[in-house]
């Protein structure tokens, strides 16, 4: 059996020890290959011991024999067609409808299978206390940060996004330790986002990350990770299930935030902002 839909199938039934083992693993495989149980055990945090009972929970007899299956499932992929393109020409209509279909409720169950539930807490605090919330993101991550900050500002809450990362950079300049930054970069790796949380970092400004790689730089730099699943290629047709993910993780930040004054500020400032723009629509 392929390891890491194996991972993935008895997740939720996993202790958090496992979970932590999981994570790593559904993360870096790559990575797991060429690791000793010591090694796995402190990238996850936990004991030698419990990687060795992690490995047999998930129906291995061994760690060597997990890391063979896993090599082995690596190598196939590679042989895989390295662009995702979700259908096929030989689709009907009704085919591909089902494959967006099944592909937005896996994504949506992937998320809140995989989520830190108290790292969300922790964002959702941060955020509240926040005097300005910056906002960054490029290419498809940007959707994400501009939904997060039209969402924050309906809602009464000072928040800025541009999508020129040079005029991002020098607002970011005037940011303090009473606000926070969200980044939102699904591979870790956009450079310009890098930078602003470098920035954020280096002003001690508090910083959330929205991304499907918990590798130590981002770790270093940010105060929370809010991990999104790893499951769509990075060469693909389209961002799909890599921006449905990290717009479900926003939302649920989103509404963590506002849900104590829903009933009060919020909806008031809700009724004002639809009053103002109500002109511009036709009837």
């Amino acid at each position: 059996m392929e390891v890491l839909p194996q991972i993935r199938k008895v997740y939720t039934s996993l202790s958090k020890a496992h979970r932590k083992i999981a994570d790593h693993i559904l993360h870096f495989p790559e990575e797991v290959i060429r690791q000793t149980a010591s090694e796995i055990g402190e990238a996850s945090g936990v004991s030698s011991a419990t990687v060795i009972r992690f490995v047999k929970t998930i129906g291995y007899d061994g760690l060597d024999e997990m890391k063979v299956q896993l090599s082995t499932d690596q190598a196939l992929r590679a042989n895989e067609r390295q662009i995702d393109p979700i259908v096929s020409a030989e689709d009907t209509l009704d085919v591909l409808c089902e494959k967006v279909e099944t592909l937005i409720k896996d994504t949506a169950t992937d998320v809140f299978t995989t989520i830190d539930r108290k790292a969300l807490q922790v964002a959702i605090d941060h955020v509240k206390r926040a005097q300005n919330i910056y906002l960054f993101g490029i290419g498809a991550s940007s959707l994400v940060s501009y939904d997060l900050f039209h969402k924050f500002n309906r809602a009464g809450r000072r928040a800025s996004y541009v999508f020129d990362v040079h005029i991002g950079l020098e607002m970011l300049s005037y940011a303090t330790t009473d606000d926070v930054v969200i980044a939102v970069t699904y591979s870790g790796h956009t450079k310009e986002v890098l930078l602003a949380c470098e920035y954020a970092k280096e002003n001690k400004v508090p910083l959330i990350v929205i991304t499907r790689n918990d590798g130590p730089k981002i770790k270093n730099l940010a105060d929370e990770v809010l991990l999104v699943p790893g499951n769509e290629h990075l060469l693909r047709v389209g961002a799909i299930s890599s921006m449905y993910s990290s717009m479900i993780v926003g939302t649920a930040l989103y509404l963590g935030v506002i849900q104590e004054t829903i009933d009060e500020e919020i909806t008031e400032n809700m009724i004002t902002t639809k009053n103002w723009i109500s002109p511009l629509k036709e009837e």
